[in-house]
């Protein structure tokens, strides 16, 4: 942006020159032109004695003499044209580079002609002054071949206008600390946000709403389920950015919890290089790439079942990067585990080491090339805490949770494998809680012992490819004319999932829960989404054959605003 400004400065300053340097020229040949034309005019016959030969010849080289300074006028027109011509073609260029960087203060130039004629002004009546006395003192200046005179005044005129262009230089050097002390807001491809010129610091808003519906019917006994309703399920607002560059930042909350804290997320990275990142506050512990993925991007209203074994988010520090422009990804860290903003009730913290490898990332196989897989171990310790919960997608409630005291293992295998616009995803997790000194007499009583495994193929009718983490967004937007004049109608996905859940504590209340969804997806823009699921939920009893089992046709829907 300087150096176009910078250019069309100097054009205005070379523009000036050439008609400081065009307009003495343009005076001293009308001067010239109107003194032959006096002299022609008050010419009186010729006295004898006099040598007429010699005054004709003297006329012709006049003549000739203000031919060319005629042709340079006309060339210095010519040129001056020109330079206009391209102060205009930078002036349009500057303005569509500032329209496209949402640029707040737009920088305007006069107009080309009227800037050089403003800045030569002065010059140029000092040079028409000079080419007059010039003219007066030496009357044979325009009937003499020998025109240098003429010529060396147009020097000084020429000369005079280097002060006003070094006189350009400093307002050149006091606006650049202006310009980089402002900052820049405006809306970004998806989001609004603030940050300086240099970029160095940036803040963004984000956030999204979802409105949910929830309705049961039970297939067969017992005929007891919970009310159909609507649900505001999610309303999170979130800022995230960096400071000074290598510093991340990110604050999310969700003023839509009424049971908890509303703070979700609170950290900052120290962020120097890709292949090591720290972070510090509160995050998600790295296990599952179900729970790693942000809510706003699943394919389903709700998760699986196998998410009840993710700890989700804690306070704590992790170290995370990626090798090998993305083949190898890594994430581990120390965090309390105790649920969100809660401390840490023993002296060992839950660790946590997540890996993920895409080997054929860089491959041209469109079979392999999106095929991710990986795993994750957690370790930590319960002390008179309280084991998982189980609850189905549609918050059905199948297993209360039992009081655990005592080590606490958790271990994951994740696959992922994108193709185009279809999208696989699998996932195996376990977990295992102890139950130390619980018993009669301090004895250790049977360990909760959870283990469940999803399975979800989802795929684009529209096309569009399905990423790892993000949106989808769609090649044709609901209500946009497209070039064939047809008006879009957004992107189309249709999905399935199948999960099953195990939990056994070692008494009859041990459970295990399937469940089956499907139905469509309908993207209406960027920014908005429609999501519908048809769902049978079905319980087990294991420890008891005689307990029939029960089952729920159930039906999500969700309307999101992501911005």
């Amino acid at each position: 942006m300087h150096l176009s400004k910078l250019i069309l400065r100097a054009h205005l300053i070379v523009a000036s020159m050439l008609v400081g340097a065009a307009l003495p020229s343009i005076s001293i040949a009308q001067k010239v032109s109107g003194r032959a034309a006096l002299t022609t005019k008050t010419a009186r016959p010729a006295l004898p004695g006099s040598r007429p030969r010699a005054t004709a010849a003297r006329s012709r080289e006049a003549s000739g003499e203000i031919d060319r300074i005629r042709t340079e006028m006309d060339a210095l027109h010519a040129l001056l044209k020109e330079q206009t011509q391209a102060i205009g073609a930078l002036q349009k260029r500057l303005d569509e580079i500032q329209a496209g960087g949402n640029a707040t203060a737009r920088v305007s130039l006069v107009d080309p002609a009227s800037a050089a004629s403003s800045t030569s002004g002065s010059y140029v009546a000092m040079s028409e002054r000079n080419a007059a006395e010039h003219i007066s003192t030496q009357p044979d200046v325009a009937i003499t071949p020998n025109a240098q005179p003429a010529t060396a005044a147009l020097q000084p005129s020429t000369a005079a206008v280097q002060p006003a262009t070094a006189s350009v230089q400093p307002a050149t050097a006091s606006a650049q600390p202006q310009a980089r002390r402002g900052l820049l807001a405006g809306w970004g491809d998806d989001h609004a946000f603030i940050r300086n010129e240099s970029g160095s610091f940036e803040t963004d808003f984000l956030g999204y709403s979802q409105l949910d519906f929830r309705g049961y019917s039970a297939g067969n006994h017992p005929p007891i389920h919970p009310p159909n309703t609507f649900i505001v399920r999610r309303a999170r607002m979130a800022m995230e950015g960096k400071i000074d560059t290598y510093f991340e930042f990110r604050i999310e909350g969700d003023f839509a919890d009424t049971n908890s804290t509303l703070l979700r997320d609170f950290y900052v990275n120290i962020h120097r290089i890709d292949q090591f990142v720290m972070r510090f506050g509160q995050t998600r512990e790295p296990f599952s790439q179900e729970e790693m993925r942000s809510d706003n991007f699943q394919e389903f209203v709700e998760r699986s079942l196998v998410n009840n074994l993710a700890p989700s988010r804690s306070p704590g520090v992790m170290a995370y990067g990626k090798l090998g422009d993305g083949i190898f990804e890594y994430q581990t860290g120390a965090f309390n585990g105790k649920g969100l903003l809660a401390l840490n009730n023993n002296g060992t913290p839950d660790t946590a080491l997540r890996l993920r490898f895409n080997p054929w990332r860089r491959s041209d196989n469109f079979w392999i090339k999106g095929l991710i897989f990986g795993g994750a171990y957690s370790q930590g310790r319960n002390l008179n805490g309280q084991s998982i919960k189980g609850v189905t997608p549609s918050q059905i409630t199948f297993f209360q949770p039992d009081t655990v005291n005592g080590r606490l293992y958790r271990a994951n295998g994740e696959l992922t494998w994108l193709l185009g616009p279809a999208a696989l995803r699998a996932e195996f997790d376990q977990s295992n809680q102890l139950r130390e000194n619980l018993g009669p007499r301090g004895t250790n009583l049977p360990g909760v012992i959870a283990k469940g495994y999803m399975v979800q193929f989802s795929y684009m009718l529209t096309g569009e490819n399905q990423p790892d983490i993000g949106y989808i967004i769609p090649k044709h937007p609901l209500f946009d004319r497209g070039s064939d004049g047809r008006t879009g109608l957004g992107a189309w996905q249709l999905k399935f999932r199948y999960d099953n859940l195990q939990i056994i504590d070692g008494t009859p209340k041990s459970n295990r829960a399937h469940t089956y969804y499907f139905g469509p997806n309908w993207y209406m823009n960027r920014w908005v989404r429609y999501v519908l699921d048809f769902g049978i939920e079905q319980f087990n009893h294991p420890a008891n054959a005689l307990r029939p089992a029960q089952r729920y046709f159930i039906v999500l829907s969700e309307i999101q605003l992501q911005l």
